[in-house]
């Protein structure tokens, strides 16, 4: 009698083995989603946890983990951007051919002009470099690739008719296998955004501000602009017209090979970001990758203010005088734009902008000084860059006094006219 209840308990035992086996295996988790796909749907916390299983278990098979582990920086990286993404109000979306782009950016003539470097230099380049003209056409920054084959960001001015040999950019702490590209400078001659793929990027092109350091003759630190103006897809070229008061930027997010986004946007003067405790998780996602523009209009007044400039600009029409009667433009605020002196409601206003038109005009002419030195310094030997230098860094405090001038001044003449009454 032993023997068939030994074999009977054997088989019991077995059953139950494999029962708890299989009633284990049904409580692990199942993974609905590839992180590819919680990174497309902004969830980077789930993008994290997904991919730190998934290391795990390639680690533990001794199989290779490197392209985990990249998207796992990427996840990371994304999560922080997400909590800083900055409040802009969106007016409009383009989607085109990626080679179009450039022809759908309407800026006005004190804004300069943005091109590919194939048409400016009249070449057959397809590498998709682009090309920033400043507005008085003596001064170009652009990209061009090195001798490794990555892009680096270049300037050249125009002097005496001639186009001055190219200078390399430098100060943005650009690795060997980096690459920079489609730059774009504000009139102040010193503010310049561009596109970098590199590792403070979160995914591809990211977009990148930096500032031109006179004292050192180089740029400063780039900063990353965040969210939602970058995304884990490649986001191209960022374009700020402040006398139309609109903005421009590129991005391939949710679009096939070859066609991108282009958004048009209301630029402001300072940074905000949003509440993640008082919009919500989801919505600050929903908000970082642009689900919606209208979610963005939270001022209709300036919503419609400048979709006005938007069509005004598409149509190349201008707002208040035709271009034979300017004498300059000056933005009061969002709605208002002004061309002549007479369009000066405020006489006090009026009279500060004649101090502002001969600022400017100060500030344009030392700009083009400032540029001529820094030229020919770079094409010096070190003996005559000393005798230069004195000069150099009395011209650029002359210029940061003039731009400063000029700034105040600008607050000061809107101060004065939106508050006549």
């Amino acid at each position: 009698m032993k023997k068939p209840i030994l074999l009977l308990a054997v088989l019991f035992l077995s059953i139950t083995a494999s029962a708890q086996r299989r009633s284990s295996r049904a409580k692990e988790p199942v993974q609905s989603v590839t992180p590819q796909e919680a990174m497309a749907a902004y969830n980077f916390t789930l993008a994290e946890e997904i991919l730190v299983q998934q290391i795990a278990k390639l680690t533990k098979k001794k199989q290779p983990t490197i392209q985990e582990e990249a998207m796992l920086e990427m996840a990371r990286k994304s999560q922080i951007r997400l909590r800083a993404t900055e409040q802009v109000i969106i007016i409009d979306s383009l989607i085109l051919p990626k080679d179009q782009v450039l022809k759908q950016i309407k800026l006005s003539h004190d804004g300069g002009s943005v091109m590919s470097c194939a048409e400016f230099f009249s070449t057959k380049d397809n590498s998709g470099c682009t090309l920033f003209c400043n507005e008085l056409g003596n001064h170009i920054v652009y990209a061009e690739a090195n001798k490794d084959g990555h892009l680096r960001l270049k300037e050249k001015s125009l002097i005496g008719g001639e186009w001055t040999m190219e200078r390399q950019l430098t100060g943005f702490g650009e690795e060997k296998e980096d690459n920079l590209n489609f730059p774009f400078m504000l009139s102040d001659g010193i503010t310049m955004y561009y596109a970098a793929e590199c590792e403070e990027s979160i995914g591809g092109y990211d977009l990148f501000m930096t500032r031109y350091d006179a004292d050192n003759q180089q740029f400063l630190a780039p900063e990353n602009l965040g969210m939602p103006f970058n995304s884990p897809a490649n986001d191209y070229l960022m374009v700020i017209d402040e006398f139309q008061q609109l903005g421009w930027f590129v991005t391939d997010r949710n679009q096939p090979a070859d066609t991108v986004c282009l958004y048009t946007f209301i630029p402001t003067e300072t940074r905000r970001i949003y509440n993640e405790e008082q919009v919500g998780a989801e919505k600050l996602a929903s908000l970082a990758r642009i689900a919606s523009i209208k979610d963005t209009w939270t001022d209709m007044e300036a919503v419609n203010a400048a979709k006005k400039r938007l069509a005004d600009a598409r149509s190349e029409k201008r707002e208040t005088t035709d271009k034979a009667r300017r004498e300059f433009t000056f933005v009061v605020n969002d709605s208002k734009t002004y061309y002549t002196l007479a369009d000066f409601q405020n006489k006090q206003a009026q009279q500060k902008a004649k101090v502002w038109l001969e600022t400017e005009k100060e500030y344009n002419a030392k700009q083009k000084e400032l540029e001529g030195l820094r030229t020919r310094y770079s094409g010096m030997n070190d003996v005559q860059r000393v005798q230069i230098a004195a000069q150099i860094r009395l011209t650029e405090t002359a210029f940061e006094r003039l731009s400063a001038d000029k700034l105040a001044l600008e607050k000061e003449i809107r101060r004065l006219e939106l508050n006549r009454n």
